[in-house]
């Protein structure tokens, strides 16, 4: 049976997909549909462009590389030698990309992958430390796994007849809508407003920062 604590860590999580689907609409409205909140393409393309002796393309992706891994080194290693609280300094990250993302010049006078970088930062920062919930591992800043996952636990329910996995394909769910109701919201918000409209990804980041003020996460 679901705890209190454990409904409410799962809230939180869904609500922090519903802000990584929110971010990470940037680079697709921004890049020609480059998704910056996964490493897949760009190091293939940093491989490529190697090949092809593109050096000034290298570094641009190399710089991408390090961004994600760094922050993913970060949100690993904070924790375990400072006293720092690494979702609320996520949240934090979140909300300086928003201001980032609304000062980003609309002309594209930059190299297309530059606009990637506060992605390539912040998102992988936020799955570190949001990184699931009922003891599932769920991402809240792409969808992959969660459909893998989702799908699955369905199979299980409806075809297999295993009901224990009923929470499972409840948490997964409602993960992957709250990611794709932070893309619709945040296609919106830049229909109307343009990069200004990530700036208003501040109210759920706000909503976030007082849920955990409120409820004790491990």
């Amino acid at each position: 049976m679901e705890s209190a604590q454990a409904r409410r860590e799962a809230h939180i999580h869904y609500t922090v997909a519903f802000i990584g689907g929110w971010l990470g609409l940037f680079p697709l409205v921004n890049v020609s549909h480059f998704f910056g909140s996964a490493q897949t393409v760009n190091i293939t393309e940093l491989i490529t462009e190697s090949l092809g002796g593109n050096w000034y393309a290298v570094a641009l992706h190399a710089l991408g590389l390090f961004l994600y891994a760094g922050a993913v080194f970060l949100a690993t290693f904070l924790p375990k030698h400072t006293k720092l609280n690494v979702k609320l300094l996520a949240l934090l990250i979140d909300a300086l990309a928003c201001v980032a993302m609304w000062q980003f010049p609309t002309e594209k006078n930059l190299p297309l992958l530059v606009y990637l970088y506060p992605t390539f930062f912040s998102m992988p920062f936020q799955w570190c430390a949001f990184d699931g919930a009922y003891d599932y591992k769920s991402s809240t800043i792409f969808s992959s796994n969660n459909v893998r996952q989702f799908v699955s636990a369905l199979t299980e329910v409806f075809c297999n007849g295993d009901k224990s996995f009923a929470l499972k394909a409840k948490f997964f769910g409602a993960t992957l809508l709250g990611f794709y109701l932070g893309v619709t919201v945040s296609w919106l918000c830049w229909h109307f407003f343009g990069n200004a409209g990530f700036l208003l990804a501040l109210v759920p980041i706000g909503g976030v920062v007082l849920l955990l003020r409120k409820t004790v996460i491990k």
